[in-house]
């Protein structure tokens, strides 16, 4: 099959072309579905943020007061103040590894999120080129259908005068009926498509929506920059290092402790105040039966996201060649109707010079007239087509956030 991607250097300017279209002020979303990915990013980051120091125990306080009486009659009253704190400062690389978990599933879920706006906008792009790809289509089945008609009034004249016989006039009639039909079924494609963008849009009209032209994303820029394959990458990270914090668990932990407070203590017999204070250091390590268990488990788990990812590599390699291929089919189309145009074209120049003879009728002329512009209309269509593509893959990679 014919190369039909962008050598590499070509596309480095490409965000920078699409950027004045493809800018977060002008995308093609709503005001609210901008904004819930917006407040999403914001909910993963302090997220992220807090899984870092996660590792960070509080500082806790507390506030006494105790009244007691016992059997001899006396009553007393303790008031106390204190903090105290209980930290981890080793858990056989635990600490690091927690950090590293909560940054990477961070990437892997900020990843999620562009993901979830891609397809948005994927949807949105797509509807847009479908838009103007059935508009050219309605005008196109209008025109068909108008041949249809003609020769439908021919046969049916020649059908009267007995120069043509009722089955030829019953298949006429019948494409005739079949182009009406395709005009409805246009029509209704076309209506369901703008009522879904309109929702995508919100208050903004369809028509505001512009549609730049999306090149094709080369094979290896596509892999490499593919949003699953990269938010793949995140999350295998994030299961090795989950691996390693569980695996940490069960290894030694040195924690320090300190505590420090104030007691007051007034009774009939005794009174006394004071501070307090305790400090010290604990050597731990758990025996747990499960504990092989626990770490193995935790281990498969990253080795299934990395299976995972190989699997959907091949998975988008072969949806690549499939959209590619289907692309080259279009343009071979286009190259159908490029030859169509030139045949109608002499066939129309030639009619032409008849009807000013006297020798055919002005119906012939209107009908290749018509099949001439049912062709060029078909280039224009074939163009949508092969846009249609291009988005979906363009909208697969993180070319589009990299303005």
């Amino acid at each position: 099959m014919k190369d039909r991607t962008l050598p590499l250097h070509r596309l480095w300017p490409l965000p920078f072309l699409l950027g004045a279209l493809l800018g977060a002020e002008t995308l093609p979303l709503s005001e609210q579905k901008q904004e819930l990915l917006k407040l999403k990013r914001e909910q993963v980051k302090e997220q992220t943020g807090t899984g870092k120091t996660s590792w960070v125990a509080p500082l806790m306080l507390s506030l006494s007061y105790t009244r007691s009486r016992d059997a001899a009659g006396s009553e007393g009253g303790l008031a106390s103040a204190g903090v105290s704190w209980d930290q981890d400062v080793f858990r056989s690389g635990g600490i690091y590894y927690t950090v590293e978990q909560a940054d990477a599933s961070g990437k892997a879920n900020l990843l999620a999120v562009d993901l979830e706006e891609a397809a948005y906008l994927k949807q949105a792009y797509t509807l847009k080129a479908q838009v103007e790809r059935d508009r050219l289509k309605l005008q196109q089945s209008e025109l068909t259908l108008a041949n249809r008609d003609i020769d439908l009034m021919i046969t049916r004249a020649k059908y009267k005068v007995g120069s043509a016989d009722i089955s030829e006039l019953n298949r006429v009639t019948i494409d005739r009926d079949s182009a009406r039909s395709d005009v409805i079924v246009v029509r209704n494609s076309l209506r369901s498509e703008a009522f879904e963008l309109q929702k995508l849009l919100g208050s903004r009209g369809v028509d505001t929506v512009a549609l730049p032209e999306f090149p094709l994303v080369p094979r290896d820029v596509y892999l490499q920059s593919s949003i699953e394959l990269l938010q793949y990458t995140a999350q295998r990270r994030a299961d090795t290092a989950a691996w390693k914090v569980t695996r940490s668990a069960y290894l030694p932990t040195l924690s320090v402790n300190a505590g420090y407070g104030y007691n007051d203590y007034r009774g009939d017999s005794l009174d006394y105040h004071g501070d307090r204070y305790s400090y010290g250091a604990v050597l731990s390590m758990p025996l747990d039966i499960n504990s092989r268990g626990t770490v193995e488990a935790s281990r498969l788990q990253s080795l299934q996201t990395q299976t995972a990812q190989i699997d959907r590599k091949m998975e988008l390699e072969q949806e690549y060649d499939m959209r590619a291929a289907t692309i080259g089919d279009y343009e071979e189309k286009i190259g159908v109707a490029e030859e169509m145009i030139a045949m109608y074209d002499d066939l129309y120049t030639f009619t032409k010079s008849q009807v000013k003879a006297g020798y055919t009728s002005s119906y012939d002329l209107e009908s290749l007239g018509n099949s001439v512009q049912i062709q060029k209309l078909e280039k224009q269509i074939q163009h949508y087509n092969i846009q249609i593509e291009r988005i979906a893959l363009y909208f697969d990679t993180r070319i589009y956030k990299e303005q």
